[in-house]
């Protein structure tokens, strides 16, 4: 999925945004940070008066009982507060909107970011909620059933933080929430494209493209639209080509991360895409060793494997990468260093 961040304001902010995308990181700041005074507005007294009634009915001077309200009105507490603490990044579906362009580009002046949704998210995925953003013409309530609703934390999270007045809709915003607010990093292959602003200075741009380059970024130019309030993006080319890849490099290979023999007899016709796939995971920017190189019992079909391939990232963080054979051959044609490099793997 497409969203889009948009950039702007002086020198001194045009230079922060633009070291925060070579850096590969954003800024989520917490609710009471953002331009909406009633961000996180929800009412949830009436829910506390509702569980001391619920008590009553069920087992009035009940210590049991008691001890179970308590620890619910617990957990409330605990949830309201959560939302205070938490990070909120806005994006929005829409690069094209005069409001947008005019409200958070800096009069369009700044430019904005398209990122890959997924790809933004996948560092953090177990510390991130997305969600859209719904529009009301009246603040929420929550209620007993949103309680019960303890394995649906993204729900949860949508009503608490998610919600604002009608007048905001024009922003189409999709929230990301981090658990924990400030500095956020991803990877740097979530961001597809750049759009300038209609008024965004020359060199400006140029410093985007030359200090952005080798990422595979695709540019466009921010035009109005011939007798009409309405904006088109045009695409340009990059002013800064080149064949070197932002982080590329090549990773060792672990000693028994290969191991043909260990292949199901099912599967040994593909077995020359192991040695394949292995080449494809140790150029993955973020892999510092490939760790093994197999079949995927969960996601093969028969007549049809799924390779995947497991590298460490960081000293407790391992990622997976999963290709069919037409996709590894696929990928394996780019390579333009086999055979041309030095052996970097353990197994040499």
């Amino acid at each position: 999925m497409r969203v889009f961040k948009y950039r702007g304001g002086d020198e001194s902010i045009f230079i922060r945004d633009l070291k925060s995308l070579e850096k590969d990181t954003f800024w989520s700041p917490t609710i009471n940070r953002l331009n909406d005074p009633c961000e996180g507005l929800v009412f949830h007294e009436d829910l506390l008066s509702k569980i001391d009634l619920t008590a009553g009915l069920l087992g009035e001077g009940s210590v049991e009982v008691a001890n179970s309200v308590d620890a619910v009105k617990q957990s409330l507490k605990e949830l309201i507060e959560k939302k205070d603490s938490a990070g909120i990044y806005s994006l929005s579906k829409d690069c094209t909107d005069e409001l947008l362009w005019a409200h958070y580009a800096n009069s369009h002046e700044g430019f904005c970011i398209e990122y890959e949704l997924d790809t933004l998210v996948y560092f953090g995925r177990n510390d991130y909620y997305t969600f859209d953003v719904k529009y009301s013409n009246h603040p929420p309530f929550l209620h007993i059933n949103d309680m019960l609703k303890v394995n649906d934390k993204a729900s949860l999270i949508q009503k608490l933080i998610g919600i604002k007045s009608k007048r905001w809709a024009y922003e189409k915003e999709v929230r990301l929430v981090t658990s924990v607010a400030g500095l956020q990093h991803y990877d740097y292959r979530a961001v597809k494209a750049i759009y300038f602003g209609l008024r965004m200075p020359e060199e400006r741009k140029q410093k985007v493209m030359k200090r952005l380059c080798g990422r595979d970024i695709k540019y466009y130019q921010i035009h109005l639209k011939s007798s009409s309030y309405k904006f088109s993006a045009e695409a340009i080319d990059d002013q800064y080509p080149t064949d070197t890849k932002y982080l590329y490099s090549i990773a060792p290979i672990a000693e028994y991360a290969v191991e043909p023999s260990t292949l199901s007899e099912k599967w040994s016709e593909f077995s020359p895409y192991l040695d394949k796939m292995a080449e494809i995971v140790r150029r993955e920017p973020y892999c510092n060793e490939v760790q093994m190189v197999e079949v995927s019992h969960d996601k093969s079909k028969p007549g049809k494997p799924v390779f995947y391939g497991q590298y460490q990232r960081s000293k407790y963080r391992y990622e997976n990468l999963y290709l069919t054979p037409e996709q590894i051959d696929e990928r394996y044609l780019r390579i333009k260093d086999i055979g041309r490099i030095k052996c970097v793997t353990k197994r040499c």
